[in-house]
């Protein structure tokens, strides 16, 4: 078995999220094209979210904070699941601040720097 990098790996998990329909590419600023989650696709990763904490025996959190300190292992689950709880919350905060309310989220980021500007650290999601 070849061992993949990082890259590698977060590519092939973007290529299976899109594949799944759980994303659709979106022109975003600058011209650049982001991703952006389906309707279906939120609710799928949070089911997911769930099952790859449970297996892994981590929270999504640790796992995103791991991947943004460089010191995540390369482990395909543990990187996807870095990746899905980034994409899920970004996606809520995007869907909120287009004054749109959601639900009860799966899972909340503490760092005030990933929360929305005027916006406490410990304001609870609605």
């Amino acid at each position: 078995m070849e061992l993949k990098n990082k890259e590698q790996l977060k590519t092939e998990i973007l290529q299976s999220w899109l594949k799944s329909a759980w994303v659709y590419p979106m022109r975003g600023p600058q011209e650049q094209t982001v991703l952006r989650l389906t309707p279906g696709g939120r609710l799928k990763m949070r089911r997911r979210i769930g099952e790859l904490e449970s297996t892994l025996g981590m929270k999504g959190n640790d796992a995103l904070k791991q991947e943004e300190a460089g010191t995540l292992p390369v482990e395909r689950d543990q990187l996807e699941l870095a990746m899905m709880v980034q994409a899920y919350t970004s996606e809520r905060q995007f869907i909120q601040s287009q004054g749109t309310s959601l639900g009860t989220a799966a899972i909340t980021l503490e760092d005030a720097a990933l929360k929305g500007p005027g916006e406490p650290a410990d304001a609870p999601e609605q």
